[in-house]
């Protein structure tokens, strides 16, 4: 596809020059909130060394020996000498294990609590204290050693796991807190050469992360601390915007999956062993044991499945940051209909709001709003916005003013309110561990279904704030209510989208309940799939990129997230013709089939590049058209198993060692 095949239909030389021109201007907002982003790096890092949070031991500290065991209905509990660990089978193949001291979890990745009973037995060891109890289902049997070591068979008898005794992080000598006070733990389980590890939520380091290094060679260490990369750079680049700490095991002697249920900051690194660590909450994790179709369907169980979506979510999704005006937007959907181009969705960036804030659209750009939905929708064509969870911090806005009232919003330990540069200005970020927060932010999105908006996606809610330097969120410290509990943004940060997805979605339900409702975010944590899709970020816009697109969106899928996709070609750049059509056939497959640009891209629509690229890409749309049956029994399927609309080869036949990494 030479280079005079891609010429930008339908604009003159001198308007592309003019919207370059205009895309370069926007794109220079670091320098605009360059002096707010000093401050508030300066102000973070003061208020964290002010409240400094506890330090860990400076050596992990053993369970020590086991003391005594008290066998109970669906497992038993084993009290160590500096640790208490609770067995609990909720179903025959599935066991819950609670190593503590530590803050239990707030069940907020938890939507089965009440399981059928299970019958299993508890044996005390044959060769006295020195011995292992052995606790038995119909699918698995576990053994708890006398210091704390863990062994799990399969029904087969073969070995899935082992785990070492894990180490409590404790707190340093001089430190006064209780040590239930989020302690923190490492657990470390020894992996035989031949295991794969898939999922961990968005990671872009192929599908067996067993097999990622770093840039020295060594085994590579994922983190778990959501987090806006920017533009997405490199392969490998680690952590990004969904981290979860969940994956599937799979090796010669059969599959398991582990979740651990803790949002805190940590880490998972995998060569020899599978090491995990917290730091803080409680050492609790789940296991299951199973073929993977049968692991995904018991962890949606637990987890909760996604929603049946709305089969327009199905089809295509055409999307920019820059189209700013409602005269803009029906130009689109007029040349895809001139074109003969399959449309189902436009999403608005926040380039069509008033000032970047929450819950606008900007009525001097948009004046005719409700007969813009109509329209559209009278040609299937349904519009999305975008909302970030920040609110401009200013007494001129009543969103703030109602905010302070309910005390909506994360504070400093002294109750001063976190304000933080994002893009409508200062900023201050609601606290959705509140449940009358995350009410009140629902109320806002009624007058939007009012005039016809047929969904939203959050941004920006990792939550990201600008800073010159060290995290580009909210402080460590910054207080939580965590539903009445009382907790910071250690705890917080990763359950922060997840959350805001959750109120979304509640409201969309509420206010349109005879409509299923579609929300997509860009951050989320284990069970996000209840409530939103979610892409796969600001990709750049290179062949490496797509590439790794596919392992991305099966390792969301085996997260327990059945819904995802890329930006076709890449958020930021400008691919070729061939890159873009490239891209085009492959997300013309994935469950959530959108382009989406930056301001400073060339504009990118099927027709941008010419014939034959337009030919190809209409050929693919029509395909994905006639394909909606299949996918929406795929989607179905989601909804009742858990199994992911993209699943790897090795899903039909886990024995063949073949199809492990490919």
């Amino acid at each position: 596809m030479g280079q005079k095949r891609e010429q930008k239909s339908g604009q003159t030389l001198w308007q592309r020059l003019l919207l370059r021109l205009q895309s370069l201007l926007e794109s220079l907002w670091f320098l605009r909130f360059l002096p707010a982003s000093l401050v508030y790096a300066l102000k973070r890092d003061r208020t964290e060394r002010r409240f400094s949070i506890p330090a860990v031991a400076d050596a992990p500290t053993p369970a020590g020996a086991l003391l005594q065991a008290d066998p109970s209905d669906r497992g038993a509990v084993f009290q160590f000498e500096r640790a208490t660990l609770e067995v609990e089978f909720l179903a025959a193949d599935l066991v819950r294990l609670s190593w503590q001291p530590g803050l239990l979890p707030i069940p907020y990745a938890i939507a089965c609590r009440n399981w059928e009973p299970v019958a299993v037995t508890v044996k005390p060891p044959d060769s006295g204290p020195s011995g292992e109890w052995a606790l038995a289902s119909t699918a698995l049997r576990l053994s708890v050693g006398p210091t704390g070591e863990i062994s799990v068979w399969n029904d087969a008898g073969a070995l899935l796991r082992q785990e070492e005794p894990p180490q409590w992080l404790g707190l340093s000598a001089d430190e006064t807190s209780e040590p239930s006070q989020n302690p923190g733990w490492i657990h470390r389980a020894p992996l035989p050469e031949e295991t794969c590890i898939y999922g961990l939520g968005e990671r872009i380091a192929g599908l067996n992360l067993r097999a990622a290094q770093d840039e020295q060679g060594r085994p590579k260490t994922f983190g778990f601390w959501n987090s806006d990369p920017g533009n997405i750079r490199k392969p490998g680049a680690d952590p990004l915007y969904i981290t979860m700490p969940v994956y599937l095991g799979l090796h010669t002697g059969g599959s398991y999956l582990v979740f651990y249920e803790n949002s805190f900051n940590g880490t998972m690194q995998l060569g020899a062993q599978a090491v995990a660590q917290f730091e803080g909450g409680a050492l609790r994790y789940y296991l299951a044991a199973g073929e993977p179709p049968q692991l995904l369907h018991r962890f949606t169980q637990l987890t909760g499945r996604a929603p049946l979506p709305p089969r327009w979510a199905l089809g295509y999704h055409q999307s920019r940051w820059g189209y700013r005006t409602e005269e803009k937007v029906r130009s689109q959907v007029e040349t895809f209909q001139a074109y003969d181009l399959p449309l189902s969705a436009v999403h608005l960036d926040i380039d069509c709001q008033v000032g970047h804030r929450a819950f606008t659209l900007d009525p001097e750009r948009f004046p005719h709003l409700c007969q813009l939905t109509r329209t559209l929708a009278e040609a299937g064509v349904h519009l999305v916005a975008i909302n970030n969870p920040g609110i401009k911090y200013s007494r001129h806005s009543n969103l703030f003013l109602e905010g302070q009232v309910l005390d909506a919003f994360c504070t400093y330990p002294d109750g001063e309110l976190v304000v933080a540069p994002v893009w409508p200005g200062r900023t201050v970020f609601p606290d959705f561990t509140q449940p009358r927060v995350r009410a009140w932010w629902g109320y806002q999105f009624a007058y939007l279904i009012d005039v016809g908006i047929a969904g939203f996606w959050n941004d920006m809610n990792e939550p990201a704030a600008f800073a010159s330097w060290g995290q580009q969120t909210l402080p460590r410290v910054a207080r939580h209510a965590m539903e009445g509990r009382g907790g910071d943004h250690r705890e917080a940060h990763n359950l922060y989208g997840l959350l805001e997805a959750k109120a979304a979605f509640e409201s969309l339900a509420k206010h349109r309940p005879e409509r299923r409702p579609f929300i997509v975010t860009r951050s989320g944590w284990v069970s996000m799939q209840r409530y939103a899709w979610t892409w796969t970020g600001d990709t750049l816009s290179t062949w490496t990129a797509l590439r790794l697109t596919v392992g991305t969106v099966i390792g969301l899928g085996l997260s327990g997230v059945p819904f995802s996709g890329p930006d076709i070609g890449g958020f930021l750049g400008n691919p070729t013709a061939e890159l873009y059509v490239r891209w085009f056939q492959m997300a013309a497959f994935m469950p959530f089939c959108r382009t989406h640009s930056s301001i400073v891209s060339d504009p990118r629509t099927p027709w941008t590049f010419g014939e034959p690229a337009l030919s190809i890409v209409r050929d693919f749309l029509q395909l994905r058209y006639r394909l909606l049956p299949y996918l929406y029994t795929l989607a179905w399927e989601a909804t009742r198993s858990g199994q992911p609309l993209v699943r790897p080869l090795f899903w039909r036949d886990q024995s063949n060692r073949a199809l492990w990494d490919i």
